[in-house]
């Protein structure tokens, strides 16, 4: 279930689900690129869809991410329908897909609803800003603690999640190479394993100790803000 939804009272809720429609998010899956109109806005309920700032030069930035605490295609609410970022699927899963339309009609019409939303968008702000700060001031090694406690509770699937060197590189802005001596060093400490991509968590209390502040910075705001957002 997408916790977003979940968060919203029974009339909203009832007014969206005879238009969601159940996706499935194949890993790479570009739901939309920067520069295109959105039509559809989606809310996960299991895998991890990346917002990604395309460069001049060929490359990219993370800027966010979702998962079933959110939605994607918060850009719909600002007026302009044309997206900022390219949304890519880093974990597979599925989503419910809900046509632009009915989402802007439902904010429209409905104060608890745009309350909800505006929660959500408050709610993931501070994780963007709270991102920016982490990767500036906290090592590699807890801010990759902090990335797969974050993993582990978007995605809802026990305590395994499989993300490539890229994606990890990617969040924690290193390269490629430095993401197995990384995740070496969480493992020697027994707190995860890791193996072929697949991460597994084996301490979650050592992972969390493990973590910088950020981690429960951002989940304490999720919680003020839209309790349950995280089930743990």
């Amino acid at each position: 279930m997408n916790r977003l939804l979940a968060a919203m009272t029974p009339h909203d809720r009832n007014r969206l689900v005879p238009h969601l429609k159940e996706v499935t998010l194949e890993r790479g899956r570009v739901l939309f690129e920067a520069g295109e109109r959105i039509d559809h806005v989606y809310f996960p309920t299991g895998g991890i869809v990346s917002l990604v700032s395309l460069q001049e030069d060929g490359g990219s930035v993370e800027t966010g991410a979702v998962g079933c605490e959110g939605m994607v295609a918060v850009d719909c609410l600002l007026g302009d329908r044309v997206s900022y970022n390219r949304a890519l699927v880093q974990i597979p899963g599925t989503a419910q897909m809900l046509p632009v339309g009915v989402f802007v009609d439902a904010w429209d019409a409905s104060p608890g609803f745009r309350a909800t939303i505006m929660a959500y968008n408050h709610a993931f702000a501070a994780l963007v800003f709270q991102s920016v700060a982490c990767n500036i001031s906290h090592s590699a090694e807890t801010r990759l603690a902090r990335w797969i406690l974050m993993c582990i509770d978007r995605c809802g699937d026990g305590e395994t999640v499989a993300l490539t060197h890229e994606y990890l590189a990617d969040m924690l802005g290193v390269g490629r190479p430095t993401i197995p001596v990384v995740a070496r060093t969480l493992q020697a400490a027994g707190l995860i394993r890791y193996s072929r991509g697949v991460i597994t968590v084996l301490d979650r209390a050592g992972l969390e100790a493990a973590s910088c502040e950020c981690y429960w910075k951002v989940r304490q705001t999720f919680e003020r803000l839209l309790p349950g957002s995280f089930t743990r």
